[in-house]
């Protein structure tokens, strides 16, 4: 009876309510995601049947992905600041945001699809990409990367509306456009019938971009045409006041997102370049599976970062710091779900790739389970670090790790005459932020928390 008293008390909170409606939202959604993502693995195998080209595939993804974060971090700023004007319910002040941030990321689209239109005829993308000429012609290369690089350029400008989701607490709805994602992606790739290499390469490029952005833009009319129809992005409520807020904190996401990237989305570039293009797939196979539990747990924490900026709007620190001890269990289960994977490895990748399957290696596994648990770990620190705004700690520690990420990968590569060096160097850039940043919350927490029993 104590038991459902005290659950009924933490339903109760708003701000647990919210996190549970959006974390239980994100697990049913994102449980299909999972699904068909691991489905669109042996989907792909069969479409391209030449793993060169399907690790090619994988590269231009990951190296054009990195675009993405060249937003000049105007998403988390404005996310930050949104939430502010929601809490108070201040309709001009959150108009005025959204303005300023669409316009300026309109402004950067257009500059840098001008600027790419110029220089992307001068690139070799062949030797970028470490691919032969008669294996992919430079024709064919050009086209599909311009391809996938002007869908980018329009996620930047239709992503704009995760991050005011987010500020909403609608974080389960992101989830649900990265399903119709797959979705598409999927039923492509399993459907069409598999033609010479260009007709393949280029058809699928233009699937992704038409993938991407149509959830992200019928998402955008629907959310300006209800919840927030008076508050519609205008020219006329741009405010240099509201853009320079926007930069000012998406200016420090900004190098910390780029610092992120070069340690976690370096990956597949730095394996073709190191080892072999046809070598990223099975690095896919791995981290696909070991990524798994990380997606999960990370579900639950997307609505954590605008929560706690809520909370901390409202100075509730003791909700916040409650908050942070659970997450830290949870984090603890997820580490060993991790590992717990290994023995039934082998199994379900026979399961899930077939004829196609690969033999497990166990050390590869191993590594693949310490760096999944590192980033559980770092999503925990982020996600509340984030909600503060405290973003120095993961300024200077992620620009160290990203600093001695590539040469350790180049030293252990050479050194392990395998792939896995990679990985490991993700682990080593990745430890320090993660020793130093739960030692910063810890003391701001236990300075700042108030101790009024009301919050749970």
């Amino acid at each position: 009876m104590l038991k459902l008293s005290k659950l009924k008390k933490i339903v109760s909170n708003e701000n647990n309510r919210t996190i549970l409606n959006n974390a239980l939202g994100a697990f049913l959604v994102k449980g299909g995601a999972l699904i068909i993502s691991l489905l669109t693995m042996p989907a792909y195998i069969r479409y391209f049947d030449n793993q060169q080209i399907l690790g090619l595939w994988f590269t231009i993804l990951s190296v054009l992905t990195w675009v993405l974060t060249f937003d000049l971090g105007i998403g988390n700023g404005l996310r930050n600041n949104l939430v502010h004007a929601l809490v108070k319910k201040d309709e001009l002040m959150a108009k005025k945001y959204i303005s300023s941030a669409y316009i300026i990321i309109g402004i950067l689209v257009i500059s840098v699809l001008c600027f790419s239109i110029v220089i992307f005829r001068f690139i070799n993308w062949n030797m970028f990409f470490n691919i032969p000429f008669n294996i992919v012609s430079k024709e064919t290369l050009n086209i599909t990367v311009f391809i996938v690089f002007g869908g980018i350029m329009l996620q930047f400008l239709f992503k704009v509306i995760t991050s005011i989701l987010y500020a909403m607490q609608k974080s389960a709805l992101n989830n649900l456009l990265n399903l119709f994602t797959n979705i598409i992606i999927l039923a492509y790739v399993s459907l069409a019938t598999t033609a010479d290499i260009s007709t393949n390469l280029i058809s699928l490029a233009v699937v992704h971009v038409l993938a991407v952005n149509i959830p992200l833009l019928l998402t955008t009319i629907i959310v300006f045409s209800t919840k927030l129809k008076d508050c519609k992005p205008s020219i006329k409520y741009f405010g240099k006041k509201y853009a320079s807020d926007v930069i000012r904190l998406g200016g420090i996401f900004f190098w910390i997102q780029i610092m992120y990237m070069i340690i976690t989305a370096t990956n597949e570039f730095l394996i073709t370049w190191l080892t072999g293009t046809e070598l990223v797939v099975e690095y896919q196979i791995y981290n696909k599976l070991f990524t798994l539990v990380g997606t999960l747990f990370t579900l639950a924490l997307t609505p954590i970062w605008s929560a706690v900026t809520k909370a901390l709007s409202e100075k509730n620190f003791s909700w916040i710091k409650k908050l942070y001890k659970t997450l830290k269990l949870m984090a603890l289960l997820a580490v060993i779900c991790e590992f717990a994977m290994i023995p039934f490895l082998q199994f379900a990748i026979n399961l899930w790739l077939g004829e196609n399957t690969i033999q497990v290696n166990y050390l590869y596994a191993t590594v693949f389970a310490i760096s999944g648990s590192i980033f559980i770990w770092n999503g925990v620190l982020s996600s509340i670090a984030n909600g503060f705004g405290e973003l120095k700690t993961q300024s200077i520690f992620l620009t160290i790790g990203a600093i001695i990420k590539i040469p350790i990968a180049w030293i252990l590569v050479t050194t392990f005459d395998s792939w896995i060096g990679v990985i490991v160097a993700n682990i080593i850039a990745m430890s320090l932020y993660c020793i130093i940043q739960p030692i910063w919350l810890n003391r701001f927490l236990n300075k700042n928390e108030l101790g009024d029993e009301r919050y749970v």
